[in-house]
């Protein structure tokens, strides 16, 4: 009796087969990849909201906070000759460094020492706080001060370790910081320009740069300020971060990499205090008005004369994933119509 001999069945591909399957992969690859990076950005548009939503809570506990003068924390010093100089919070009495709105929204939030806040306060009864925000010699009185002999803070702080949650804390990141990790091009912190506070810092959005913060003067009845008048807010309380050319300082702004275009870094640099009854469609649509700090933050709803958004509190401002503050792409605590 013959036995027939039985043929396995192979279970390779072939070579026809495998091509079609990476000609199939390239395809989904192809038609998918584009969409992950908006995927990516819609995601951190969310943590953005979310940080945004944190800070609010924050803002709002530390106006409660009687003692702390019931308001908001401000985005500038009350220094009378430059608004952008306070006494060194790490550094010694007479010591100045130049902060910005972003830096004063850490010191209000965790404080410079993230201790908890002590404050704006007016501790040697001058009539001003920035000149009380230094750190040593020990036992001097500042807002910062740490007793020598028991190792405790001086002065009452607030919020406990501060205002904000434990992730928010950890994404605080200081001017150093960010040129350490190749976020900032443009600044020496050795050797720093004008004596920007480069060890302070800044919450930083999911893109990596720094959240922007402006507290509203309610006391004006103008837009913006000027080189002449205050508004209800002011572009060069975040000059450092995004350049400025009004006022007491002239400074090109931080340089973000991407957010380097046609010579400027940031296109909210021109500053504009319109007194005039126009509205701001009207406004924002002239030449002379464009790219301006006042037509980013005009209420497109208000019918009458130009008038910011949020007059009676605060802005945050995002870059976004371009790193260009006063772009189409920004996030910010408002509702942005564009241009």
């Amino acid at each position: 009796m013959s036995v027939g001999r039985t043929t396995a069945s192979r279970g390779a591909f072939t070579l026809i087969e495998i091509l079609v399957v990476i000609a199939i992969i390239g395809l989904l690859v192809a038609v998918l990849l584009p969409a992950f990076p908006a995927v990516r950005n819609k995601a951190r548009y969310t943590q953005v909201a979310a940080q945004f939503g944190g800070l609010d809570t924050g803002l709002e506990m530390f106006r409660g906070e009687a003692d702390l003068s019931g308001t908001y924390p401000p985005s500038a010093s009350d220094n009378d000759a430059d608004r952008q100089l306070i006494a060194d919070p790490k550094g010694s009495q007479g010591d100045e460094v130049r902060i910005c709105g972003a830096q004063l929204l850490v010191h209000a939030m965790i404080g410079a020492d993230s201790l908890g806040t002590p404050g704006f306060r007016d501790f040697d009864r001058d009539g001003q706080w920035w000149n009380d925000t230094f750190k040593n010699p020990p036992g001097s009185g500042g807002a910062y001060d740490i007793n020598p002999t028991t190792g405790q803070e001086e002065r009452t702080r607030y919020g406990g370790a501060g205002y904000v949650d434990e992730k928010m804390r950890n994404n605080a990141k200081s001017f150093r910081d960010l040129v350490d990790r190749g976020v900032i091009l443009n600044l020496d912190c050795d050797s720093p320009p004008k004596n920007i506070a480069s060890d302070e810092r800044v919450f930083v959005d999911p893109w990596g740069t720094p959240i922007l913060y402006y507290k509203a003067n309610r006391a004006s009845l103008r837009m913006t300020t000027s080189a002449d008048a205050s508004g209800i807010y002011s572009q060069e309380d975040n000059g450092i971060i995004t350049g400025t050319d009004d006022g007491t300082l002239a400074i090109e702004g931080l340089d973000f990499g991407a957010g380097k275009t046609k010579g400027r870094y940031h296109t909210i640099f021109v500053n504009i205090s319109p007194l005039t009854t126009q509205v701001c469609d009207e406004i924002c649509a002239t030449q002379d008005y464009e790219d301006s700090f006042a037509c980013y933050i005009c209420d497109r709803s208000v019918k009458a004369r130009p008038t910011p958004v949020r007059k009676d509190s605060y802005l945050l401002i995002s870059a976004g994933p371009d790193a260009r503050y006063g772009t189409d792409d920004d996030a910010t605590n408002w509702t942005r119509k564009a241009d």
